[in-house]
């Protein structure tokens, strides 16, 4: 399929690691699709005039396209790679991508990759394990103690969700309180993103 800038794509590990994120992070009051939510996330944008998979992530044994090097933290992938290795592995990868109501004009494409690439992969920015815990927490995340965002350290849908922010496709919130499912579920019930594909092993899906 042809991938556009912002697609989002949805990955649902097999590992122990991914399943204990994605069923301590269910909900029953969800969008179809979402009670049981994803594992990790990654955005898509455009690079040198090919897809790239952008994401922030200890997990990945390839090298950054953009770094040339294996790196825990931001970094930047072909989509086709890593959506086999989620295969390959027992899982499957769902791709959401904005409505039509809200698609990125040129300018905005061109501004994604500059975020993405200019403050987060370039400057090789770690991987946030502690924010990723703390995102995952139902109570603690809505006091006021849950500390802010500074973004000098990004776990997966942290960078997601502040990106979307910049891009004025999601109210402007602390990032860091988005988990994967927590974040997909407010772009499919707010109406900015939909599902419009499934990967897994033997077949693709279209929603």
């Amino acid at each position: 399929m042809e991938f556009l800038p912002g697609d989002i794509a949805a990955c649902h590990g097999a590992d122990w690691t991914s399943q204990a994120i994605r069923w301590g992070t269910a909900s029953i009051c969800s969008p179809a699709g979402l009670q049981v939510g994803p594992s990790h996330v990654a955005l898509l944008c455009k690079w040198r005039q090919e897809m790239v998979w952008a994401e922030s992530t200890t997990l990945c044994v390839r090298a950054c396209l953009i770094r040339r090097e294996k790196v825990a933290g931001a970094q930047a992938h072909l989509p086709c790679e890593r959506i086999t290795d989620y295969i390959e592995q027992g899982g499957r990868v769902e791709i959401y991508r904005l409505t039509q109501f809200h698609r990125l004009s040129p300018d905005e494409s061109r501004l994604l990759t500059k975020l993405v690439l200019d403050e987060f992969i370039e400057p090789g920015l770690h991987y946030d394990l502690g924010g990723a815990v703390l995102s995952g927490t139902r109570v603690f995340q809505l006091t006021r103690l849950f500390p802010g965002s500074n973004l000098e350290e990004l776990f997966c849908s942290e960078l997601v969700a502040a990106v979307v922010m910049r891009l004025n496709r999601m109210n402007h919130a602390n990032p860091s309180r988005y988990n994967p499912a927590r974040l997909l579920r407010e772009l499919v019930r707010t109406g900015k993103y939909q599902r419009i594909a499934t990967f897994k092993q033997g077949a693709t899906d279209a929603a």
